[in-house]
């Protein structure tokens, strides 16, 4: 992957509807040399998938939280890995160091929203030997996206 491909991918993760002729543009490629690349990125596994991202507070969903999880038998890892996979509301898992084994993103509808899958969904009894939970005020910062040609730079 050479810089341009890292300068094309910056630009696709911005708008990901934008067309080859203008990431083209934007670049100096042709459409062809542009769709090339993309190919060639996606074949790589670099591309893992096209989304649209949406507003989460513009469709009901006003309270973001990250749940910390401690599980003290490692044989329940794989049971509750599971079960995450299945809650919609946790959007990100992670098997982490530190005092906690997971890190979840959740999203809820509102605070009652979010005590309820604490209780009844993530808090697994027998499993879960404690949490903690952080609601987000507000964001100052979330582009969803690497700037992958100021990251080949540092």
């Amino acid at each position: 992957m050479d810089r341009l491909d890292r300068k094309i991918l910056n630009i696709a993760q911005k708008d990901g509807r934008i067309a080859y002729a203008e990431i083209g543009r934007q670049v100096g490629l042709s459409i062809t040399a542009v769709k090339d690349r993309l190919d060639k990125l996606s074949s790589k596994g670099v591309l893992q998938h096209y989304s649209v991202v949406v507003a989460p507070q513009n469709v009901g969903y006003s309270v973001l939280a990250y749940v910390f999880v401690a599980i003290d038998d490692v044989q329940s890892f794989e049971g509750f890995e599971k079960s995450m996979i299945e809650i919609p509301y946790v959007q990100e898992c992670h098997h982490v160091t530190g005092n906690f084994n997971y890190s979840l993103k959740v999203l809820a509808r509102d605070l009652d929203h979010l005590e309820d899958l604490l209780i009844t969904r993530i808090k697994m009894p027998g499993i879960v030997s404690r949490t903690e939970t952080t609601v987000v005020l507000s964001s100052v910062k979330n582009t969803g996206f690497v700037d992958c040609v100021s990251a080949e730079v540092e």
